[in-house]
């Protein structure tokens, strides 16, 4: 299989659209593994593509339920990938994931009270053993654009009125579970 990701599983429109951190795993869990099952059916070998595999979650404010929430969910699908699937390779049973900060826990009115919480969901994100993450710019709050109010109702930073910086930023962790090889 060549080296690129077939499909990223996506948890993050789910929390974005008002699940627990608890449902936002289970569903993605339970998505990838309706993807597994297809692609094991239609005769592919487990260990020749999952490990190729990749989720994308959403990183909340509370810190320590979130770095529980990914390594819960690390554990979990290494478990269901060995004990379900039958997979052998251990890169076949890692959770490789990407993470993003929650746009829907920022606030227009707090532009400075954002940058704690990006910089807090981020660093859960890391803890929780994220491959890479996007961080929501914190004086753009979903909650604030101009598509669902209007603009004169959103109070821009001094930045974003003579700038067009892009909306988010990534990053790479170059820690023992990073996809880089």
């Amino acid at each position: 299989m060549p080296k690129w990701n077939p499909i990223s599983i996506s948890g993050y429109h789910i929390r974005e659209a008002g699940s627990t951190a608890v449902q936002e795993v289970a569903f993605t869990i339970a998505d990838g593994i309706q993807y597994v099952d297809a692609a094991v059916k239609a005769g592919l070998d487990v260990d020749v593509f999952a490990g190729r595999l990749s989720f994308f979650f959403n990183a909340h404010n509370n810190l320590l339920e979130e770095v529980a929430k990914f390594r819960a969910a690390r554990r979990l699908w290494a478990r269901i990938m060995k004990e379900r699937f039958k997979a052998k390779d251990p890169r076949s049973m890692m959770l490789r994931f990407h993470t993003q900060t929650a746009g829907s826990m920022l606030t227009a009115q707090q532009p400075d009270n954002n940058i704690v919480r990006v910089t807090l969901q981020a660093l859960a994100a890391v803890l929780g053993g994220t491959q890479s993450s996007t961080r929501t710019r914190a004086t753009r709050p979903s909650a604030c654009r101009p598509r669902r109010r209007p603009a004169s109702r959103c109070a821009p930073s001094r930045s974003s009125r003579t700038s067009r910086a892009p909306r988010t930023s990534s990053i790479r962790s170059a820690g023992p579970t990073s996809s880089r090889r």
